[in-house]
């Protein structure tokens, strides 16, 4: 069971879509996939016009994607308590509230979810927490020992040395929910998929008047199953969606919509980062409603990028906001 999430699956995702399960529902159009990408065609192909991109396989030089099993956790962090997050819900996210546990113990129920879930034991809902959105460093402080490999190419230069600092992890079961939101800083977001396939759905950020939004970047809309009678307006929305599979990276632009469902036990991290460009917006985003706390991350990000202060010596200003649960 220590190697549950690196198997492959029995069945493929046209499959999943079936009575009862939470992610069967309603198939979108795919977003672009290529197998390779210059960082000089994903810059200006892709950031530079805001499109998102799945690269197939751009993890796959890192020993990562072997290493990280459940007995290589328990052995480097087994003993460390966590903060997991529960309530991440298809109803939204008025129930989250965290719960705090020993991370070999949280491995323990993952383990033993998957087989009683599979012979209809246990529900997709009463699914264990969710170790979600935490500094990666926190819980693999060797990562970049396996991590190598990396293409860090596909970071701005300023990021590039310490873009490691910046990376947040996840680690749920099966079915793990992040409902449709957007990133609260209004960053650009490199999504690598280690371990297990996750669904993205996917919607331009100028969607955001058909999904019903509230506190801040939460909408109501349940991008899988909509409810037309409830939230007519999503009937006009343009959404795509895409699967990320073990290896893969995804990219979304600034207040890129997604909706996140797990298909598979999965281990996966991201890196949120600003351009100079990204950074401006944020900070004047305040005028739109974003909360006063987040412009003073993206005003620290501002200060480092348009001034040349290193990362190195922002990161001590901005490292809060990556404990931060918002």
């Amino acid at each position: 069971m220590a190697n549950l999430m690196l198997r492959k699956p029995a069945i493929e995702m046209a499959t999943d879509a079936q009575p009862g399960n939470p992610a069967a529902g309603k198939e979108y159009p795919p977003i672009e996939r290529r197998a390779k990408l210059s960082s000089a065609d994903f810059f200006s192909g892709y950031v530079a016009k805001g499109v998102p991109v799945v690269v197939s396989g751009a993890l796959n030089r890192c020993p990562a994607l072997a290493r990280w099993t459940f007995d290589h956790l328990r052995r480097v962090s087994g003993q460390r308590f966590v903060k997991l997050k529960q309530g991440l819900a298809d109803e939204g996210v008025a129930g989250l509230r965290t719960v705090d546990a020993r991370l070999s113990e949280y491995l323990d129920q993952l383990e033993a979810y998957q087989p009683r879930l599979e012979s209809d034991e246990m529900a997709a809902k009463d699914r264990p927490p969710y170790f979600h959105d935490v500094p990666l460093l926190g819980v693999l402080p060797d990562a970049a020992n396996d991590l190598r490999g990396f293409p860090s190419h596909y970071f701005p230069g300023w990021y590039r040395p310490y873009w490691l600092q910046f990376a947040q992890f996840f680690l749920g079961p099966k079915h793990s929910l992040t409902p449709l939101h957007f990133d609260c800083l209004l960053t650009h977001n490199l999504f690598f998929q280690v371990a297990g396939r996750k669904r993205f759905i996917l919607l331009d950020h100028d969607q955001l008047p058909y999904c019903y939004r509230y506190r801040w970047r939460w909408c109501e809309v349940d991008a899988e199953n909509p409810n037309f009678v409830r939230h007519p307006l999503f009937r006009e929305a343009q959404v795509r969606e895409c699967t990320v599979e073990p290896g893969d990276m995804l990219y979304m632009p600034p207040g890129m919509l997604h909706h996140v469902r797990s298909l598979d036990c999965a281990i996966s991290f991201n890196v949120d980062w600003h351009t100079r460009e990204s950074s401006v917006r944020g900070i004047l985003a305040l005028g739109r409603g974003m909360p006063l706390k987040n412009v003073y991350y993206n005003t620290v990000i501002a200060l480092g990028l348009c001034t040349g202060v290193s990362a190195k010596r922002v990161l001590p200003w901005y490292r809060s906001y990556l404990n931060y649960v918002s």
